[in-house]
């Protein structure tokens, strides 16, 4: 079920989301009349979102990927509304923020980040 997020609690759901959801694969796109569906990126890990309501210039800044050669920034300036609907099976979802002109901003969370585990084989050498 899609929860409509109140715009008193988009700094601490931000904050939340952040958190739980740091390092998982994503899927940005942009979807707006002008430009109809858009994706940014298909894969780059999340490292937040954050929300700064100054007056009459608030915008919010997703940044997603890990390093220099790697990463991607997408601002929303005067954000309108904020919804995240919970994926249907286990966890993740999908935070849809929608702009004043329209434009909607969808990141899916897909999935963690696959955890790497170094192996090393040893083997046994007998000199005879």
């Amino acid at each position: 079920m899609t929860q409509i997020i109140k715009r008193q609690d988009w700094k601490g759901f931000f904050d939340r989301i952040s958190s739980d959801f740091m390092d998982w694969e994503t899927s940005v796109q942009i979807m707006s009349d002008d430009n109809g569906l858009l994706t940014l990126n298909d894969g780059l890990l999340f490292s937040g979102i954050t929300f700064d309501d100054k007056q009459d210039d608030d915008h919010m800044e997703i940044r997603m990927g890990i390093d220099v050669d790697h990463h991607q920034t997408h601002n929303i300036d005067h954000p309108q509304s904020v919804m995240f609907e919970p994926a249907k099976r286990g966890p993740g979802g999908t935070l849809d923020i929608e702009g004043r002109g329209g434009e909607k901003t969808l990141i899916e969370f897909r999935r963690p980040k696959p955890m790497m585990i170094e192996y090393v084989k040893s083997e046994i050498l007998i000199a005879g």
